[in-house]
This record gives structure tokens, sequence and C-alpha cells, in this order.
């Protein structure tokens, strides 16, 4: 009984989470109500309010499921700490978020106190490139502070993974953005 009662929330979850990004693409976020996603996913509102406490809730618990996604990619990437983890790390991203494409790109046009996925990604990536600025020997005429280096990089990889998920795949894009990590990751290298 507990499996089946398992699957009617799962289902509602998926038909609310449907509805909201319907919604989202035809009324954008600031207009649409719960009453349209309770209309448009064919439940009550006492459904809806059963599962998430408003719209902010259902957008902080989405935002919170693709950072996930996110935070998983990356800590596999930066798993191993040498300096050739900038090669095709722009590649990789773009290939595991593409999938994803429409769902981000929606979410990336919301920016609320409490749920910005940007926002959410950008820190991920900073946070992750600093520690892993800690853990590699940077030569001593490197002499850029570790929030710099990996404010840099975390600021270039948005810009390529923006860049392609609204304009599609472009390798020589990737190519370039590739370049430029294993630059900003290894500074002793120039690009060539």
């Amino acid at each position: 009984m507990a499996e089946k009662q398992d699957l009617r929330v799962r289902r509602t979850n998926e038909q609310i989470t449907r509805a909201f990004f319907g919604l989202l693409k035809e009324k954008g976020f600031k207009t649409m109500t719960v009453q349209d996603i309770s209309k448009r996913a064919r439940i009550g509102r006492s459904t809806f309010y059963s599962h998430y406490y408003d719209k902010y809730d259902l957008l902080e618990k989405l935002v919170a499921e693709y950072t996930e996604v996110f935070r998983k990619i990356v800590d596999q990437r930066f798993s191993i700490h040498t300096p050739e983890i900038g090669s095709n790390t722009v590649k990789v991203l773009i290939l595991a978020l593409t999938q994803y494409r429409e769902i981000l790109l929606q979410l990336f046009d919301i920016h609320t106190e409490t749920a910005d996925l940007e926002r959410n990604f950008k820190r991920i990536l900073r946070t992750t490139a600093y520690q892993y600025f800690q853990h590699v020997d940077l030569p001593s005429e490197i002499d850029l502070p570790l929030d710099y280096l990996s404010d840099l990089y975390a600021s270039n990889v948005m810009l390529f993974l923006l860049w392609q998920l609204r304009h599609g795949k472009n390798d020589s894009v990737i190519q370039f953005g590739d370049r430029l990590q294993e630059f900003v990751l290894n500074p002793t290298q120039g690009i060539q």
C-alpha cells in the first residue's frame, strides 16, 4: 500500500512540476499563481498545498534539485587534483547538462533571495576551484590570490555554460573555453 501511495505522490509531483514549467514559459514566475499551477496540473489547490507551501517553495525545491545534479557533475570532474583537470571540463559540463537544457534555461532566468540557480552554480564552481587551488602547488612566481583565481574560473565557466545552453553546442567555443580553463587552472602555461 505504501508503494502505491508513493507512486501517487511522485505522479502528483511530476504533474505539478510539468505545470510549473509550462506556465513559466507562458506567463513567467511573477505572474504565475498556485491556482494556475493547480489548474494546469489538474489537481486541487489543497493537493498542491499538501506538497508545497507556495510557488516559492516549489521553486526552491526545483533549484535545490538541479543544484545537486550540478554539484555531482562538478565533484566528479574535480575528483582528481592535477593541472590537466581543465582539459575538456567545459565540454564535459555541457554534455552532462544538455539533457536539462530547457529546464535550466528557465530556472536561470529566475532570481529570488532564496532560489537562484545561476548563483548556486557559480558558488559551486568557485568553491570547487578554490579547494582545487589549495591542493595544487602553484609556482611561486604566480602571486595571485586563490579567491581571485576561483572567481575567474567560476565566472568563465558560467559564461561558457550559459552561452552554450542558449545558443547550442559550438565546438569552437568549447575548445576555446577548455583552453582558457586550462590556463586559469594552471597559470604557468600560456594560451597557445
